[in-house]
Formats: structure tokens, sequence, C-alpha cells
């Protein structure tokens, strides 16, 4: 062991995709801290600075140096002398200097030197903690800033300026210590066919991500998931009208993930860990609502028509990037199993089967996303909204439909898209729909929000990018598709 295998260990744990990633992420919070101080008030700029980069501390510690962790793992299991030590050291390396700049700009400013501090220890042993706790503790982990600042007032809880901070600071931030050195301690000493599932900890799931050449979309495979969940949480199928008759079930059947045909406890077993997913951040909302609001007897329907707007949009985005992850997975596998869907009885030529498979493709989704507009479109109708709100609302689950249309054409037609060039997409679209995030809250009051010039030319130009990308990807899968033999060619 020596300096360099500490300054290097976090770099041969992660992958290549995820280093880079982090590298512009860094840069991009630098520039922004640099902006701030330059646009910023003097008695502001120190903490917007710190704020920025406290939170790429935070993501750094969840994604990146906690790989560290697989390292000194894999180092136990293969007798590595002094591999485990070095991985540890590393992290309080790490720790020390994530912390200095932090330092440096309290003691530029003259600003508070231990607030300051402690707000950028809090976000490095937060983000180790998601990183080695359970999967199903992470999931709760993302609204607990939200949830402190609106239980900050009730609960007397102190802020950053409050003189209590530091202190209350310093405990909290020894508890997340404990924590990390305990979890730290099992995973490194558990095989990972123990830590699988929703009780191993999350940074077990950066291995078996495929980040490796930007394919971090495709994620697990879905019997990978499957075999995860527990006995209980296993989807019944309904294999009912499977076979010859019905060869749009059998390719459902085949396709597997959220195309399987299940019956009603399969589809409740299937809600189970969404909604799990869900309960905190909706009861965050409800706290924050509630105090904004008041304990009124309109509160619940006021609420309603928030979380169900949100669900829809969201909820639609979600939908497409699971349903091309899944055909992602499926096409991009180089074996016998996609070939052999040839095959099926009942499919017909091999036109009548790239019908066949188009239609099973892109129907339910679809229909999904038609509901969700036409949901969103009844709940925003009442409110009397401006001609310009509705047009932007279907706009977005528009390009929604459209980015999913692409896609899939692009998969299918063995001409997807690299997977940086999948991810640059889906972050445009889903900056582009979070754009719409603020129209279930302006039709909540007597008087809904109008967007402004700038915001509704920035919002049609923006789509109107993003349409003509997804017309030439579209256009090129549809061309591949159609010179295509057959439709079960994989892209791997």
């Amino acid at each position: 062991m020596n300096a360099r295998t500490v300054l290097l260990a976090p770099m041969h744990a992660s992958h290549r995709a995820m280093r880079w990633f982090s590298l512009a992420l860094l840069v991009l919070c630098v520039g922004i801290a640099v902006v701030a101080a330059i646009v910023a008030p003097p008695a502001r700029w120190a903490w917007i600075a710190v704020g920025v980069y406290s939170a790429l501390l935070f993501f750094l510690w969840a994604f990146f140096l906690s790989s560290t962790a697989l390292l000194a793992a894999d180092a136990r299991v293969l007798r590595i002398p002094g591999m485990q030590r070095a991985a540890a050291l590393s992290l309080v390396f790490y720790s020390v200097l994530s912390i200095a700049p932090t330092i440096l700009v309290a003691r530029l400013s003259g600003g508070s030197l231990g607030a300051m501090t402690m707000v950028s220890v809090l976000c490095i042993l937060g983000g180790l903690s998601f990183a080695l706790l359970p999967r199903f503790i992470g999931m709760f982990m993302g609204p607990l800033p939200a949830l402190y600042q609106n239980l900050a007032r009730p609960l007397h809880l102190p802020d950053t300026a409050d003189p209590r901070f530091v202190p209350w600071s310093v405990a909290l931030a020894l508890m997340l210590a404990v924590v990390c050195a305990l979890r730290w301690k099992t995973v490194t000493s558990s095989s990972p066919q123990q830590q699988s599932g929703f009780t191993g900890a999350m940074v077990q799931q950066y291995r078996r991500s495929h980040w490796s050449g930007w394919g971090g979309m495709n994620g697990l495979d879905s019997t990978q998931q499957v075999r995860q969940r527990p006995d209980w949480l296993q989807p019944k199928a309904d294999l009912r009208h499977v076979g010859p008759l019905h060869p749009g079930n059998a390719l459902r059947v085949a396709l597997g993930g959220w195309y399987m045909p299940r019956t009603l406890m399969g589809h409740l077993q299937t809600l189970v860990p969404i909604l799990l997913a869900v309960t905190a951040p909706f009861a965050v909302m409800f706290l924050i609502f509630s105090q904004n609001h008041g304990l009124t007897s309109s509160l619940w329907s006021q609420f309603a028509v928030l979380m169900i707007g949100w669900v829809c949009i969201f909820g639609s985005l979600g939908l497409v990037f699971m349903t091309v992850m899944l055909m992602q997975q499926r096409w991009r596998k180089a074996n016998a199993e996609l070939p052999m869907l040839a095959l099926l009885p009942g499919l017909g030529d091999a036109c009548a089967t790239k019908g066949q498979l188009l239609r099973v493709a892109l129907g339910r989704p679809l229909r999904g996303l038609a509901l969700a507009l036409v949901v969103i479109v009844a709940m925003t109708a009442p409110a009397h909204p401006a001609a310009i709100t509705l047009l932007i609302i279907v706009l977005g689950q528009f390009g929604i439909a459209a980015t999913l249309v692409a896609c899939l054409l692009g998969i299918l037609g063995g001409k997807p898209l690299p997977g940086w060039a999948t991810a640059a997409l889906m972050i445009a679209v889903s900056t582009l729909v979070g754009c719409n995030s603020f129209l279930p809250s302006s039709m909540v009051g007597n008087h809904p929000w109008v967007p402004g010039t700038a915001f509704i030319a920035s919002v049609l130009g923006g789509w109107a990018v993003v349409g003509m990308v997804l017309g030439w990807i579209g256009q090129r899968g549809w061309r591949a598709w159609h010179a295509a033999p057959h439709s079960f060619l994989p892209n791997g």
C-alpha cells in the first residue's frame, strides 16, 4: 500500500462513465459558484457557493466515492493484502479534501466557518449513508431536506444562522458517522449474494448497473430485478389467453417487465414497491401544503389535484424511461433468446410479425400516456386556464409520446442511440417536462398563473429542437425497421 493506491482507489472502484460524469458535474458546480460570487450580494455569495458545492458533495459521495466499499469487499474476497486498509484511508483522505474548499470560502468571505463546514460534512455523511444503507431506506432519504425545512418552524429546529446549529449538526454528524462505520463493516465483510434485493446496500447496485460505455440507462436486467424481490412480491402472471390464437399476449409474456399479463393480485403486487417509493414524498408534500393552506375543508380536494397532476406528468415520464430501458435490455443481448421469438406460433410472416410487435410495444404505453393527458386536461379545465397553459401541458405529453415512439423505432430497427445520446435526450426531455411541474399547483388557486413570454418562448423553442431530433431518430429507425429481415435481431 502506498499514497498512489489511496489516491486512485475511487477511480479503480467506479466505472469510467461515472468518473467523467462526476468531473463534468464538478466543473458545472464550480462555474455556478464563480457566477454567484460575481453576481450575488457580498453577504450571500458564500452561502450560495457552499450550498451548490455541498449538493455536489452529496452526489459524489453517494455515487462515486462510495464505490470504494466495493473495492474493499473484493479485496477481502480475493485476499489482497492492504487493499481494504487503502480503501478506508482513501475515504478519510477524500473526506478531508472535500471539506477544504468550504473552509476556504468561509475564510475568504468572513462567514460562519462552523456552520458552513458542518453543512458540507452532513452532505458527505448523508451521501455515504445513502450508498451504504439498505435500498429500502435509501428510497426515503430524498425528501428529508424538504421535510426538515418544513418541520423546522413548528419543531423549533435550528437553521444555519441559529447558534444552536453547530452543536446540533455535530451530534447528527457523529450519529451518521457511526451508521456509516457499521454499514461499511457489513458491506465489506458480507458476500454480494447476501446483499441482494431491497435489504442490500445501494452501493451493491452500482456494480450491477451497466455504467460502462454510457449504458447506465439500461439499469438492472428485469430477470435480476425479479430475483431480488421477496417471494410475497413476486408478480403472478396471467397465462390464460396466451398461445397461437393470442400472439399479442404471447409477445407480452416474451417481453416481460410491465408488459407481462398479470392477475389482479399480480397487479397489486407490482404496485406495492411503487406505493412504498412515493409514500415519503407524498407525506412531505402534504406537510408543506397543509402549512401553506391550512387544514380547511377544501384542503383534501386541492391536494388531490396537486398530487394527481404530478403523478400524471412525472408518471408519464417514468413510463417512457421504463419502457425504453426494458426494450434496450431485450434487444441488446447478443444471444439466441431474442431470435428464437420468431418461432412463436401465430405471428405470421415477417411483415405481419413486425406489425404485431410494433402494436404490442407501443399499444400499452401510448394508451397510458393518453389516459394521463385526459386526466390532466379534465383536472385543469374547471380552473379555466389560459390557452397557452393548456398548450404547454398538451405539448409536454405529446413530446413524451414522441420520445417513446422514436426511441422504440430506433431500438426495434437496429439503430438505437448510444448510451450517452440516450441519456442526453432523456435529460433534455425531463427538463422540458419539469417546466410543467408548476402547472398543477397553479390550478389550485382561483387565479391560475399565466406563463410569461420568455418562459413560453424557451419551452416552445426547446420542444422544437427536441422534436427535430426525435424526427431524425424516428425516421432512421423506421427505415431500418422496414429493411430488417425480421423483427427479432439483437442490437448487441
